[in-house]
């Protein structure tokens, strides 16, 4: 009975494998790409009780699909992990956070404590109401340079404490979601920040809304000339088809290669943890560190990364 069961888990993990390979063709099927690391680790354990029981073409079917889950995996944190050392003394270094708030959560006071910890130059919110705005008023003394459109779901804000040349809301594309655009310079060097948050791809129509706005994003930015980071609730994981279409349209690098896997989203469930908040940069950008925060009462975990800009070319897009 036991090893029908296992078998039977074993199964159905392997067709979650296989259907994940198929997300282009319905937008369900691309739910199942996101969970690569789950996959491994089921097959994996399932692999080594086949093993003890001696049951050996089950051994086969579990550890060639966990292979390929890991394969995959870890072909996309094969990146640069000790990028500073290539332009060390090539400008300061910025700190950046990104929070999906979660317009619901009423623990504003956990952002605070956080924002007093971190200490960033640069911050994103996601997801904030008016509510939220109201709360972060303490803030604005330290981050007098600021700009938001507090819309709920939709809502989103840039607080720094680095001036900026200039700083809008603006509409990327015909999907209609608020983007924040921010350009500055830094001692002499030209930086362009882009906070976003894409529709979450629960439906036939919303996942279309994600990958347009995905598309128009990627095209808006292949078209600019400064250095580029990208801060944003994505809702998609770096083995997404539509995500690494993202990466090679836009000419940007996702932050986290070199750094693990990080996962942000949902904090409330940890076997279903996933990485959907992200941090992407141009081949300037010079990536320093990146880390996730602690649970400060969202469903997402803060994104802290810390740059610089450099004249040297780090790295081209996605390549995996």
């Amino acid at each position: 009975m036991f090893n029908r069961f296992l078998l039977y888990i074993t199964g159905l993990t392997c067709l979650a494998t296989a259907v994940g390979f198929l997300a282009r063709f319905w937008w369900i099927f691309e739910l199942f790409s996101h969970f690569r690391v789950q996959y491994f680790v089921v097959l994996a354990g399932c692999g080594i009780i086949f093993l003890a029981r001696k049951k050996h073409l089950e051994v086969v079917l579990a550890i060639v699909f966990a292979l390929v889950n890991f394969t995959i995996v870890g072909n996309h944190q094969d990146g640069i992990s000790a990028q500073a050392s290539i332009a060390a003394g090539e400008g300061r270094t910025i700190r950046a956070l990104l929070v999906n708030v979660n317009q619901g959560n009423q623990a504003h006071e956990k952002l605070h404590r956080f924002v007093s910890f971190a200490n960033p130059d640069l911050i994103v919110l996601i997801e904030v109401n008016r509510d939220w705005m109201s709360s972060l008023r303490p803030l604005l003394e330290h981050y007098p340079y600021n700009t938001s459109e507090p819309n709920g779901t939709g809502g989103i804000a840039l607080l720094s404490r680095i001036p900026f040349d200039e700083a809008s809301i603006e509409i990327i594309g015909k999907v209609g979601l608020p983007s924040v655009i921010a350009r500055f310079t830094i001692d002499g060097q030209k930086l362009t920040l882009i906070g976003t948050h894409p529709f979450p791809p629960t439906s036939r129509t919303r996942a279309k809304y994600r990958n347009r706005q995905l598309a128009e994003l990627a095209r808006f930015i292949s078209e600019q000339e400064e250095p580029i980071i990208l801060l944003g609730d994505m809702n998609g994981t770096p083995w997404s088809p539509f995500f690494k279409d993202f990466l090679l349209s836009s000419g940007l690098r996702d932050s986290r290669e070199g750094f693990r896997l990080q996962p942000t989203w949902p904090t409330w469930f940890p076997p279903a943890w996933i990485p959907i908040d992200h941090a992407l940069v141009s081949s300037s950008v010079v990536v320093h560190d990146r880390r996730v925060g602690p649970h400060i009462g969202s469903d997402h975990y803060p994104v802290v990364i810390d740059f610089s800009i450099t004249s040297k070319r780090i790295g081209q897009g996605a390549k995996s």
